[in-house]
């Protein structure tokens, strides 16, 4: 569990270190709403939201998820204190 003041900032940096394919999860406390990040690029990210709103944010630029995980954070972790971090790797062929 982490603090919801680093829900941009810490993602932001581990998906720099991810492998492409890699997933991350972000969920919220009771684990009802996430958003869902996957690495497609080296800079190229598919960012896909379930929870009150489902939508999916296709080639998201690493310029541009700071600003998409602050509005996220809004509309599906409006009133939480803490958030799941969890990643995943890519599925081996």
């Amino acid at each position: 569990m982490l603090d919801i003041k680093s829900f941009t900032r810490t993602p932001v940096e581990k998906l720099k270190k991810m492998k492409i394919g890699d997933r991350m999860e972000l969920l919220t406390y009771k684990r009802d709403r996430k958003v869902l990040i996957v690495k497609m690029g080296e800079e190229i990210y598919d960012v896909f939201e379930d929870g009150f709103e489902t939508v999916n944010f296709i080639s998201i630029e690493n310029a541009h998820l700071a600003k998409l995980l602050k509005q996220l954070q809004r509309i599906e972790f409006p009133r939480s204190n803490k958030y799941f971090l969890e990643i995943s790797s890519a599925p081996k062929s």
